[in-house]
């Protein structure tokens, strides 16, 4: 089956660039507001939490936080952004979940469940949280809709400097693919790196969710300002039995 850290995913270079690029304060407020309506207890576990946006937040809102990713450069930035060891980073790939511990929530945000390869994968990450949650607590996560596919055919391209080092970003469609090669110039050689999302069909996931011992609901993202509107599916997944 693999895992995560089987793949270009280590976002060595990317993660020079990623808060300049992808960062998005505001979005990171909309997001742990939404969250906050759906999280139960009060410790909780960020999976993918990359350079540590949303976890900080979750953080200063009173959680108890665990970030967790597969990348350490990405999880460096996240640890220089706090000066407490309140919260706690891992490194760790999210399809072999091995915390030994229970939380009362889980969160994965930003679309990272797309980097699960096959639905043998997505279905190791459901078995991994369920062995992580309390019983009756949420896993709350966003996905790429699979009108993403068709709106990516047409490749998107952005470029730019940041700190001196010059970027190219590219996005293409192979369905069920969504291709990331980002470009990272200006120390050395170019250096490329090849990030892939596989985009599920909504019922499979969610009747993967149901096998893997959950209760499911999609969030409104109109309640929320039109967070994700179009793009992705929000869902608050209840753990109802253990397996």
């Amino acid at each position: 089956m693999g895992g995560l850290s089987d793949q270009t995913l280590n976002y060595v270079q990317l993660a020079l660039v990623y808060d300049a690029i992808m960062g998005d304060p505001q979005g990171v407020i909309c997001y742990a507001r939404m969250l906050s309506d759906f999280l139960s207890g009060n410790k909780v576990l960020d999976l993918a939490c990359g350079t540590g946006d949303l976890t900080l937040r979750l953080h200063d809102m009173g959680y108890r936080m665990t970030g967790l990713d597969v990348s350490e450069p990405m999880l460096k930035i996240a640890r220089n952004k706090v000066s407490t060891d309140e919260v706690r980073f891992v490194c760790m790939d999210m399809l072999d979940l091995g915390l030994n511990e229970i939380f009362d929530s889980v969160v994965c945000a930003n679309d990272s469940i797309n980097y699960c390869r096959s639905l043998l994968q997505l279905k190791a990450l459901f078995t991994g949280v369920n062995r992580h949650l309390v019983l009756g607590g949420p896993f709350i996560f966003d996905v790429h809709m699979e009108s993403r596919l068709k709106e990516f055919s047409d490749p998107f391209e952005e470029e730019g400097v940041i700190d001196g080092l010059g970027y190219h970003w590219l996005i293409e469609s192979e369905p069920p693919i969504l291709r990331h090669t980002v470009t990272i110039y200006g120390r050395g050689y170019p250096v490329v790196e090849v990030h892939e999302q596989t985009v599920f069909e909504l019922k499979d996931i969610l009747s993967l969710l149901t096998d893997c011992g959950f209760r499911w609901t999609r969030i409104d993202p109109k309640k929320y300002d039109d967070l994700y509107l179009d793009e992705k599916y929000m869902i608050c997944a209840i753990k109802e039995r253990e397996l």
